[in-house]
Formats: structure tokens, C-alpha cells, sequence
């Protein structure tokens, strides 16, 4: 796969191969994480696309379905409660919308259809006859039959009107581009295109085998343009971006939060498009539970991982009264925030690979990964990371600051072939602030050239001190 960015950010003009393993390198505010944020953005903003528009239409379907009782005065919700409460059409509407809980997603379509006819054949002396004492006490002598039919008409458009919303976007183009301009908004804080020139045309390109898979051109906040008859070409089937060992520690109550926090009234489900950092803390969160018969294939099968993996951190995961532990060979039992920082993101892999989240279709985006490891363990997460891409066959794309990391990364990219799946790249910026990923895959002394400086200048002022 080839990602071409033109105006994302600092980035002008570049392209990034990512066949196997895929390494940037450059100074601090370089645009390193850059072409990480926005592949996640696209891959991400179409993973399982159409599940989530069909939990999207059910969820704006039944939030609009809570509004219908209140086109009916209260003497008529009361008696509409009342009578709902034998009828499984009327029920979840007018006595308890917790029941849509127990609906699948895609029963939206006929429940309306089954809702409104229910809805259509409600009379006003049925209505009167099950408002008992209430009814009488609350009765106005003005609300007539006609008047019911009025409400109830104004009701059963309102019914249409969700039909219609809900339906008029059937190859969901619509749909993928708020989900991919929204997804790479959420990422860049609002920020795609140049922070000088933010009017300027933002163009972000996915190519597979010299087949475009997807083209997103925004221009002043708009939509995408250009991709969606190409879907079917997806290189990836899911990301996960990882640049916070941190996340692997957070309270199962996060999810609950951080959705609450995001909810909005967009035909957009809010709940289903997070920041890559919140996505992962969710998705660790609710790591479902692999079989022994799983488990044994994905030790078998993975070999090597598992036996690197094991070396660092040989225990397993488990969780009791919603918190998390590390349980290791003596059965102890550690709380999984009292690991070392390092051990986290090992932890993060393992949990990844173990639950079989970690596919020969998964793009994985390492941002940094050594920063809170040992020169030692850095050396086995590189092995790890590169048998990840020779075992399991899965792309991964990872920047980084270290000059030992990177040459473990090479020196084990050469140990176990994977040599030729291997870009290595150089953010260079230029005078005025614009950034190019230069392709040194060939010959990577520019590279080690610049990690060296800072060390050199160093070593002559500390050389000049101690001669004094």
C-alpha cells in the first residue's frame, strides 16, 4: 500500500510505501506522525463501515421514535402508556424505550413499518377507556377526537420523516464522507490542512497494487471527494494506533465516559468515532475472550512472538470486579497500573495478538514505541515487531527517535528476511516549514548522520569541560 499526502499539515507533496514494515524517522516537530494519524483516519473511518451506519440508523431511528409521546397531551400519553402495555409494537415507544435494547439493529425497518400501523389503528374511545381516573381528572373538555386524529397524524409524519432519513442514503456515500471528514477532524483537532494556510486543498491518497482504494480531497472543512466506489479495494480491515502505554491501565468505566462526552444530535453516531488514543483504551476495555482451542492455535501458529514475548513478560491477563491484573508464572496476581511503563507496551501487544485482533489485513501504527524502554528491551521489541510482520503477515508503520532502535529494527528486518518488506524514511523540512518524507531505504547514514549530531555536540562540549 503507497499513502500520499499533499497539504496535511507541515507534509507537502510525499508518498510513504507501507508493505511490511515502514519506519520514519526526523527531528521533533518533523510531521513524523503525520501519514500515522491520517492512514489511521481512512482506514479507520471505513473499518466494518457498514455495521456501523446500520448501529447509526437504528440509534437516530429510536432517539427520534422517544419524541412521539409528547405530540400527545398527558391525560393521552397516561392512557397511550396504559394500553401500550400488552401491545409489544407500542410498548417500547410509550412505556419503556429500554426495551430497544433488546431489538438487533437491523429490525429497525420493519419495527417502524409494524409502529406505524399500530400507531394508525389507535381510536380516541380506546384511548379515553384506558386513561381511567386519570383521564378524568386531567380531562380537557376541549381535546375532541378530532383533535387526537390531528396529533396523531402529526405523529405518524413524523414517522415518515424518520423512514425517509433513515433511507436516503443507500450506498452510504454520504455517510462514509462525514465519517472520514469527522475521523480525520477528531485526529487532527481540526487542524488537516496547513495551520498558515488552512483554506489550502488537503489531498490524502491510499493506493493498492497501482489501484487507487481511496482519494479524500477537503478544501475549507468539506466534504471528501472520490472514493467510494472504490471500497471494495481496502487494503486494511482494521488499524490500531498505539502511542501511549498508558492506555492499557484505565478503568473499565471509560467507555461509559468518554461516550457520554461525545454524544450529539449528528445522524453521526458519536459513540462509534473515537481518537485512536480513546478507541484502544475502549477496545482493551472489551477484549473478548479467546477460547483454549483458540488459544492453542494462536500459540502454535505464533511461535516465535509468543516465545520472544514471553521472555519479557511470560505471566497472562486477567480480569476480576472490572479491574485488571497481571498474573504471573508464581500466580501472583499484579494490578496492571503497578507495571513498569515498558511492560505496558509489551502488555498492549500481547492482549492485541492473544485476542486475535492482530491479522495479516491489520495496519499497525507504532508511534515512538521505544520511548519508555530500555536499550536491552528495545532491542526485543524490535524483534517482536518484525516477527509480526514475517509471522502474522500484518503492516506495521512506526516512527521513532532512537538510533539503537532503529538499528535493532534493521539488524532484525536482515535476521528474518523481512528485508525487502522494509521502508525506512527521513522527514526532512525545508526552509519554509514544509515537510517531505524522503525514502533512505537504500542507505541509512543520513539517518544514523543526524541521531549522532546531538551526541557529538555534546561529547566536544563535555571533552572541552573535562580539558579545562
Amino acid at each position: 500500500m503507497q499513502i500520499k499526502l499533499d497539504n496535511v499539515g507541515i507534509v507537502k507533496n510525499s508518498s510513504i510505501d507501507i508493505n511490511g514494515l515502514t519506519v520514519i524517522t526526523g527531528a521533533n516537530n518533523s510531521g513524523k506522525s503525520t501519514v500515522g494519524k491520517a492512514a489511521y483516519a481512512l482506514v479507520r473511518s471505513v473499518e466494518n463501515y457498514e455495521f456501523k451506519a446500520m448501529i447509526d440508523r437504528f440509534d437516530y431511528a429510536v432517539s427520534h421514535l422517544k419524541e412521539i409521546p409528547n405530540f400527545f397531551p398527558i391525560n393521552v400519553k397516561t392512557a397511550l402508556k396504559s394500553l401500550s402495555k400488552s401491545d409489544p409494537t407500542l410498548k417500547p415507544v410509550f412505556v419503556d424505550t429500554m426495551l430497544f435494547r433488546e431489538f438487533e439493529v437491523s429490525e429497525i425497518d420493519n419495527f417502524l413499518l409494524a409502529f406505524k400501523q399500530s400507531l394508525m389503528l389507535l381510536n380516541f374511545e380506546k384511548i379515553k377507556e384506558s386513561g381511567g381516573l386519570f383521564w378524568e381528572l386531567l380531562e380537557n373538555k376541549s381535546y375532541t377526537s378530532e383533535k387526537f386524529e390531528s396529533d396523531k397524524e402529526k405523529s405518524l409524519a413524523f414517522i415518515d420523516e424518520i423512514i425517509r432519513k433513515i433511507n436516503d442514503d443507500p450506498d452510504l456515500e454520504n455517510y462514509i464522507n462525514e465519517a472520514v471528514r469527522t475521523q480525520l477532524d477528531i485526529e487532527f483537532s481540526g487542524q488537516v490542512a496547513p495551520v498558515k494556510d488552512p483554506t489550502s486543498k488537503v489531498s490524502i491518497e491510499i493506493t493498492s497494487n497501482d489501484q487507487r482504494c481511496m482519494h479524500v480531497v477537503l478544501q475549507e472543512g468539506g466534504y471528501p471527494e472520490g472514493f467510494r466506489k472504490v471500497l471494495d479495494r481496502k487494503p486494511y480491515s482494521n488499524v490500531f494506533y498505539i502511542d501511549d502505554p498508558f492506555v492499557v491501565e484505565d478503568d473499565y468505566q471509560f467507555s461509559k465516559i468518554a461516550l457520554s462526552a461525545q454524544q450529539t444530535r449528528s445522524f453521526i453516531n458519536s459513540n462509534v468515532i473515537l481518537r485512536h488514543r480513546d478507541e484502544l483504551r475502549y477496545h482493551l476495555n472489551n477484549l473478548q475472550d479467546v477460547n483454549v482451542w483458540g488459544k492453542v492455535q494462536a500459540l502454535a501458529k505464533f511461535k516465535q512472538i509468543s516465545d520472544r514475548m514471553n521472555a519479557v513478560l511470560p505471566g497472562t491477563f486477567v480480569s476480576e470486579n472490572k479491574a485488571k491484573f497481571y498474573k504471573g508464572d508464581d500466580g501472583a496476581k499484579l494490578d496492571i497500573s503497578n507495571l513498569a511503563t515498558g511492560a505496558k507496551m509489551f502488555s498492549i501487544l500481547k492482549m492485541l495478538i492473544m485476542s486475535g485482533d492482530i491479522t495479516e489485513r491489520t495496519l499497525l501504527i507504532l508511534d515512538e514505541p521505544e520511548c519508555h524502554l530500555h536499550p536491552d528491551w528495545q532491542n526485543k521489541f524490535a524483534e517482536i515487531v518484525v516477527l509480526l510482520v514475517k509471522e502474522i503477515g500484518c503492516h506495521v508503520l512506526l516512527t521513532t527517535h532512537s538510533q539503537n532502535f532503529l538499528l535493532a529494527l534493521d539488524a532484525m528486518s536482515r535476521i528474518h528476511k523481512i528485508k525487502d518488506r522494509s521502508n525506512f524514511y527521513q522527514a526532512v523540512k525545508s526552509g519554509n516549514s514544509v515537510v517531505n518524507y524522503v525514502d533512505v531505504s537504500q542507505n541509512l547514514k543520513p539517518i544514523y548522520a543526524d541521531f549522532v549530531k546531538g551526541f557529538s555536540e555534546m561529547k566536544n562540549l563535555y571533552d572541552s569541560i573535562v580539558n579545562l
